[in-house]
């Protein structure tokens, strides 16, 4: 049984997420402000930390900091909710949802971040690493005009690669952001990127390894997920990309709905392609790491 620490300092809204979420199968316990919040966690070690953004004396963001840069708590995964979210959050938190919280939305982030710390232990903390994360908001900060370019790439990749779909993406601690594509779903390039934990680039950024998927009907992690369920998504490849400073900032990915097309040939492919996608990334002068 899933232990989750919530810090709330509304009685009345703590007892309503301990119930949702006791009623779910969880071992609940609650804590009315931050101080309470990291003796509990400390004590109680739990798999999942839900925390309230307005709290007397220390925010939520505070003791999100401070799990952070514990190595003991840097791994638990953590939700915060708040009726306006500090942009800070997106840095320190796994996810952030709004308020009023909607018990079906908090019962299935609380399941999404279980289910992946489950399956690959320690990727949330890799993920949410600072210097890897300012990395990562440099390429999100540059200008908008070379997104042109990155489309143009991704189209030059599939066509290299044989494969209908490619993208270069830039990776957050919750979200795989898409920086340039071709082929991909409609809904995937309006929404800008996917969840990570719906995505494999998560774990290729998290563990600097390529991801090769030959059939996902034939995984148990990803068979489900939207990206591969709705998409009707099979085959996937997709290899590592590093800032300047080598951090992991992001993949080269390409994708097929036919089973089995994506190979080692692919990911060779996608390797010897990374210093092209790097050099549109990359400002002018600078040279990537890890290519």
């Amino acid at each position: 049984m899933a232990s989750i620490v919530i810090a709330e300092d509304d009685r009345d809204i703590a007892e309503l997420l301990k119930t949702v979420l006791s009623s779910a199968g969880y071992s609940v316990e609650t804590a009315p402000n931050g101080e309470a919040a990291l003796d509990l966690i400390g004590r109680s070690a739990p798999d999942l930390v839900i925390l309230d953004h307005h709290m007397p004396g220390m925010t939520g963001l505070e003791v999100a900091d401070r799990l952070r840069a514990e190595e003991r708590t840097a791994t638990i995964p953590v939700i915060m909710l708040s009726a306006a979210t500090p942009a800070a959050a997106r840095h320190l938190c796994d996810v952030t949802i709004s308020k009023p919280v909607r018990p079906k939305h908090l019962l299935e982030a609380a399941g999404e971040l279980l289910a992946a710390r489950d399956a690959h232990p320690g990727t949330a903390a890799q993920l949410a690493d600072v210097p890897r994360l300012l990395a990562v908001s440099d390429f999100l900060t540059r200008p908008a005009h070379t997104a042109g370019g990155l489309d143009a790439f991704a189209e030059r990749l599939a066509a290299l690669t044989g494969r209908p779909t490619a993208a270069i993406t830039l990776v957050l601690n919750d979200s795989v952001v898409v920086a340039g594509s071709y082929g991909l779903p409609t809904w995937v390039q309006e929404a800008g990127g996917v969840p990570a934990e719906w995505s494999p680039d998560a774990i290729v950024v998290a563990e600097d390894v390529p991801v090769l998927i030959g059939d996902s009907r034939e995984s148990d992690e990803y068979s489900s997920t939207p990206l591969f369920a709705v998409s009707g998504i099979r085959s996937y490849a997709s290899v590592p990309l590093h800032s300047p400073e080598g951090h992991v900032v992001g993949t080269l990915c390409v994708m097929d709905e036919a089973p089995g097309t994506c190979t080692e040939d692919t990911v060779q492919i996608l390797h010897s392609q990374r210093s092209s996608a790097l050099s549109l990334l990359s400002p002018a002068g600078q040279a990537p790491a890890g290519a």
